[in-house]
């Protein structure tokens, strides 16, 4: 399950925290609500997996808020994982970085967080693979938050979230030209289902209540605890 960000988004590395904050409406907010999942499950010493992690940006985020836990960013792609490592170095060992596929196993943890990543997968059955894989890697009483974008099958429905984006995206500089083109080139690779089949995955996988815990369509916060 190889991936570059590079070449689905069409931007360098260099320039993709910046890049990311225009073309995804609250970014930020959703940072915010992982961080405040993981205060509320998280014990001192834990350590949390960042699927997809990328730049290392919420890598960093958890680091810096909870001092004594440890992360492991999961990625594929080597240049994004390059700058990773000096945004994060400040936090020696405690941030470490694995070059692997979220689709596989995981080590066992305290928590798995992902952001803007598990999208890329488009087939349903290796999605419920991964949730399955997350749900057996959580200690009893960790947390899975994923934020990411869902999109309803109802055409009505489903427009709005279309329109709502790209009006943000035109707030940010881009054209409406742009803006349709970004969602033509992610649909090649990106696959939005709706809540509901998120949260029967997350059931089917063990999750005795899957929840979202933050939304404003079409992004959202959801996941679930390990009883």
């Amino acid at each position: 399950m190889a991936h570059s960000v590079s070449d689905h988004l069409h931007v360098t590395i260099a320039d993709y925290d910046r890049f990311i904050r225009t073309v995804i409406p609250h970014y930020e907010t959703m940072r915010a609500v992982q961080l405040e999942l993981l205060a509320r499950c998280l014990p001192s010493d834990g350590r949390v997996v960042d699927l997809g992690g990328g730049t290392g940006a919420l890598a960093r985020a958890v680091a810096e808020k909870f001092p004594g836990i440890c992360v492991e960013i999961w990625d594929t792609d080597p240049a994004m994982l390059k700058v990773a490592r000096k945004r994060c170095a400040a936090f020696g060992d405690r941030v470490q970085f694995v070059e692997r596929s979220f689709a596989e196993p995981l080590p066992a943890c305290n928590a798995v967080v992902a952001c803007i990543a598990l999208h890329h997968v488009k087939e349903m059955a290796a999605k419920e693979k991964i949730y399955a894989n997350i749900f057996q890697a959580l200690r009893p009483g960790g947390i899975f938050a994923n934020a990411d974008c869902v999109m309803s099958e109802t055409p009505a429905v489903r427009a709005a979230s279309y329109e709502g984006w790209a009006r943000f995206m035109e707030e940010q500089g881009l054209s409406s030209a742009e803006a349709q083109q970004q969602f033509a080139e992610w649909a090649k690779e990106d696959c939005y289902p709706p809540l509901a089949t998120e949260l029967g995955l997350l059931a089917e996988a063990g999750f005795a209540e899957p929840d979202c815990f933050w939304r404003t369509a079409p992004f959202t916060v959801f996941g679930g605890v390990r009883s």
